[in-house]
């Protein structure tokens, strides 16, 4: 799992919410006769100012490369993906498919989108496994994959679950294995086409 750091969250919370108030005291104050009323007023407009601030943190601030890996221990995988997926569908060898995917995150969540030709997946749990001691580094997921009602005789709607692998904070690539509740199993290799 992904561990925060809530110490340095914490410090930094605080820190800003403080900048902003000196900030905003120097600027509505006379220091040579300084208005209580009004410093007391500057509490809720910090607040404010400070909520909005981490509210864009989370929704973009997140993806800047300056909070790697301090404070965001991930990186940001959003993007178009092109995938080669190997399987053993039936207990045979089949060929390579190519796949287009499609993955959304934001700080709090990350959501990955499978097209082939035949079926869509969608991801209905994922996290990070992130673990310096270990040296892991891997995103895994649980999904549903619906096949075309039109292929659904020799293919039915199922359950699977991947763990793909990757290096760093500047991902292009990732790889790793998937398995169904169809007892089948895979690779999958993942090639970065755009940035999110």
């Amino acid at each position: 799992m992904v561990t925060y750091n809530l110490r340095i969250f914490g410090f930094l919370i605080l820190g800003v919410a403080f900048g902003i108030y000196v900030a905003l005291f120097l600027i509505t104050q006379d220091l040579s006769r300084i208005d209580f009323h009004k410093a007391l007023s500057q509490i809720g407009t910090t607040i404010s100012i400070n909520i909005i601030i981490w509210l864009l943190f989370i929704k973009w601030g997140w993806k800047w490369k300056m909070f790697y890996p301090w404070l965001v221990p991930f990186p940001n995988l959003s993007g178009e993906w092109q995938a080669i997926i190997k399987s053993n569908w039936k207990g045979q060898e089949m060929e390579p498919i190519l796949t287009d995917v499609t993955i959304h995150q934001t700080f709090f969540n990350i959501q990955v989108k499978i097209k082939t030709g035949e079926s869509k997946s969608y991801s209905i749990g994922a996290n990070f496994d992130i673990d310096k001691d270990r040296g892991s580094q891997q995103l895994f997921y649980s999904y549903l994959n619906t096949p075309k009602p039109g292929v659904r005789d020799r293919s039915e709607i199922h359950y699977g679950s991947t763990i793909l692998n990757f290096a760093g904070f500047k991902v292009k690539n990732m790889e790793g294995e998937y398995w169904t509740s169809r007892e089948t199993t895979g690779e999958i290799n993942l090639k970065r086409k755009t940035v999110g």
